[in-house]
């Protein structure tokens, strides 16, 4: 063997083959994945916020309430708590009237001056609530026909002032 014939010249580096290709579609693939559940999850929050209903109007809370007053038959103190909370509520949601925090005369002396109700409303709300405060503090004990003049008052006053 001869020495010189082992002996080469050096060569160039050799190239480390780069699968890069492969990365930048790795990485496509990942973001175009986030996009698309991004995407997904604020579809789904959106219809969740379409779907809500709105709150019942005041009219529709006060017939349910005084449906379920008639249906329950409560004794007769409960039932003109229950109906007077039924219409003061009513009016505070309808009007936005302080009316279940007042007393009667208090309430009323409100309604003359701001003109919310009409003069046969107002004399039709004024007797239903004195009526029902004299069976609640003065022990007033109604008839059961008292009773039911008394509840369909209350009827009437909130569908009569039922907003359009």
């Amino acid at each position: 063997m001869n020495p010189t014939n082992d002996i080469r010249d050096i060569k160039g580096l050799v190239p480390v083959p780069h699968e890069w290709w492969w990365w930048f579609w790795l990485l496509l693939a990942v973001i175009a994945g986030a996009a698309v559940i991004f995407w997904v999850l604020k579809r789904n929050r959106a219809e969740v916020a379409v779907n809500v209903a709105p709150p019942p109007s005041p009219y529709d809370v006060a017939m349910r309430a005084l449906q379920r007053l008639r249906d329950d038959q409560p004794p007769v103190e409960q039932f003109y708590t229950r109906l007077s909370d039924i219409v003061r509520y009513y009016l505070e949601g309808r009007f936005s009237l302080r009316a279940p925090e007042r007393t009667t005369e208090e309430f009323l002396g409100e309604v003359s001056q701001n003109g919310t109700l009409s003069q046969t409303h107002k004399e039709l709300l004024g007797a239903f609530l004195q009526e029902s405060d004299l069976v609640k503090f003065a022990r007033h004990q109604p008839q059961s026909d008292d009773q039911q003049r008394a509840f369909t008052a209350a009827q009437r006053f909130v569908e009569e002032t039922r907003s359009p």
